[in-house]
């Protein structure tokens, strides 16, 4: 009979456990959100001319004297438009006030400012501890203007393969929750809502960066100085960034990678990822392998403008043998005028392009390039030196372009193209970008990238 019993009964039994765990799972983050909303608010991005909304998205209140909390690109456009924009908040319980921006981390996605006025009188505490793999947080925020909303999901550590860390975050955020918190059960914020892939998998800001961005603002304020003024601490920001990142990049191992008869640069480090593809129609003229590796973010500074990014590419072109040599040198040429900077900025972000074409010489033992007659591109290119025999260096047609931040003088795009003329029949492209880099940086990784690149 107990035997029986068991058979019956137990199958039953995980199930009512199931769903009464589910039902206080439920009731739980009801009551989160019934204990924590009065910290929420939907930050408002207000074009004036209009008075209307320009932009949206959350926010939440991190001290007892309003300052509220959000994500810098949530608010960029009224760092860079001051004139054209302002901020407003709008609570939970549809209270509204205007927002003063007081400071500003571009790098880690993350902005501070103060309700006008009197503060909101709940504020949620910034946990000292990250939570353990597998464990369950819950981000709030403001979906598509439809009201607060809470979405549970896994707490993944940090996300590798970025040169930002990022908490990987199982749960769906969606347009209007960047900003927003996420929280334990202990109601503390772990993490920030900035970006997803879709798919249930979405990426938060690590708690620790807005509370040394706290600690800092705090420091400043003690200090008497009155106000920040932003466009210098973004730049202090951005210079400390790309040190940071070229330091990464130059004292990595390098490893080379076969591409037709040359060994190109691979993945420098995890931060960066290649991809490849060929050419699958066999009738075309010029057969094609490429090798293209990208950091996978970039630092977002406005709509327009963005930078921060590393990303290389090689190009192995070679005829199917009915080509003649200046047929096929005509037709990869064309390849120079084809690669654009891989970052977004417009004419009120950076100046023109500033660019000089030379011939270069690359030893086929990799002992390194050099430049020959250096020209403006304005004149045109003169006749490459004449290669002798397979042992002779290879030689390139090489362009550099480099364009300069209006706002941030000591930060440059720097754009760099060379395609190999030696050969009748085969060819390399090299091509480089590095956004929001200094000269230093940029000439220690031109100077290292020429170097690593080797011929059979």
């Amino acid at each position: 009979m107990s035997d029986l019993y068991t058979r019956l009964f137990s199958p039953l039994l995980a199930i009512l456990l199931w769903c009464c765990a589910g039902a206080a799972l439920a009731q739980s983050y009801e009551q989160l959100y019934s204990d924590y909303r009065g910290s929420l608010y939907q930050i408002r991005l207000i074009e004036q001319s209009s008075n209307s909304k320009a932009g949206l998205g959350s926010g939440f209140q991190i001290t007892a004297d309003g300052l509220i909390a959000t994500n810098y690109h949530v608010v960029s456009e009224a760092v860079h438009q001051p004139e054209r924009y302002s901020l407003k908040y709008l609570s939970v319980d549809g209270q509204e006030g205007d927002l003063e921006l007081l400071d500003v981390d571009v790098i880690n996605d993350l902005a501070i400012l103060r309700q006008k006025g009197e503060a909101g009188k709940d504020h949620l505490r910034l946990a000292k501890t990250a939570p353990s793999k597998g464990e369950t947080i819950v981000s709030m925020g403001n979906p598509l203007d439809l009201g607060m909303t809470i979405v549970p999901g896994t707490y993944n550590g940090i996300a590798t393969g970025s040169f930002y860390d990022r908490i990987h975050f199982s749960g769906s955020i969606n347009p209007g929750m960047s900003g927003g918190p996420v929280i334990n059960r202990n109601g503390e914020v772990v993490g920030i809502n900035v970006a997803t892939a879709g798919n249930q998998i979405s990426f938060l800001v690590p708690v620790d960066k807005l509370a040394a961005l706290l600690e800092d603002f705090k420091q400043e304020m003690s200090e008497g100085n009155g106000a920040i003024v932003l466009q210098p601490v973004i730049n202090r920001q951005l210079l400390k960034n790309q040190q940071r990142i070229i330091d990464q990049i130059l004292n990595a191992d390098w490893q080379l990678r076969p591409l037709g008869d040359a060994l190109v640069v691979g993945e420098i480090v995890p931060a960066i990822q290649c991809w490849g593809n060929s050419t699958d129609d066999e009738d075309e003229p010029i057969q094609q392998v490429a090798k293209g590796c990208t950091g996978q973010d970039v630092v977002y500074l406005s709509e327009s403008f963005d930078t921060g990014r590393v990303e290389y590419e090689f190009f192995w072109l070679e005829s199917n043998g009915k080509l003649s040599p200046s047929r096929f040198y005509s037709g990869y040429a064309e390849e120079m005028s084809g690669f654009y900077p891989g970052n977004s900025a417009g004419e009120d972000d950076v100046t023109n392009f500033n660019c000089k074409q030379q011939f270069t010489t690359h030893p086929r033992d990799g002992a390194g390039g050099k430049e020959q007659d250096a020209q403006d591109d304005a004149e045109p290119a003169q006749k490459p030196p004449k290669a002798n025999g397979n042992s002779a260096p290879a030689i390139a047609r090489t362009s550099v372009c480099v364009r300069r931040y209006k706002e941030f003088p000591e930060l440059y795009d720097v754009f760099y193209v060379s395609l190999t003329v030696d050969q009748a029949n085969r060819a390399l492209v090299s091509h480089f970008t590095l956004s929001g880099f200094t000269k230093e940086s940029a000439s220690a990784f031109t100077e290292k990238f020429v170097s690593e690149i080797q011929w059979h």
